[in-house]
């Protein structure tokens, strides 16, 4: 009883962290295009981070110059014609270095509001992750809306 309480626990924390740092990290340096303006991706963003297919990028921000090196990170939201089931489908498959890590999670809804499905993927080799978030609410236009926020690997200290 106590370790499944525990477990419910651990899991709602590990949400919350999630959205937390989503939330965050989208408020931050967030352009919305006006009408025929193009947004682009930061120069920085992974080249190889899969982008969901049949999709068009909406919002794009970061990295966040304000904060050290190690907790820049850099969000970008596109809005897909396919299902979420496609979707999340895509997501947790490995695409090149990025794989799923953990199982997905789904995040809260409250009426017409949805969070959608959080996967974490991580980049072989250099410790950099992503979290993506599929389905979330989609207040652009009438597709499903998938953003994934870049996350730098954090430094790591030398043994003395």
């Amino acid at each position: 009883m106590v370790l499944t309480m525990a477990g419910h626990f651990l899991r709602g924390a590990r949400s919350a962290v999630l959205v937390l740092a989503m939330v965050a990290l989208t408020g931050c340096d967030v352009h919305i295009p006006s009408e025929g303006e193009t947004v682009s991706l930061p120069k920085e963003f992974p080249t190889d981070f899969p982008i969901p297919p049949s999709s068009k990028l909406v919002l794009a921000s970061g990295p966040l110059p304000f904060l050290p090196e190690d907790m820049r990170g850099m969000t970008a939201q596109w809005s897909s014609t396919l299902t979420r089931a496609e979707l999340e489908s895509f997501y947790a498959k490995p695409h090149a270095a990025w794989k799923p890590y953990g199982a997905p999670i789904t995040g809260p809804s409250a009426g017409p509001v949805s969070l959608g499905t959080i996967f974490v993927l991580r980049h072989d080799g250099d410790r950099l992750a992503a979290s993506v978030s599929v389905g979330a609410s989609n207040m652009i236009d009438n597709g499903i809306l998938v953003q994934a926020t870049i996350i730098p690997p954090r430094a790591v200290p030398s043994p003395p």
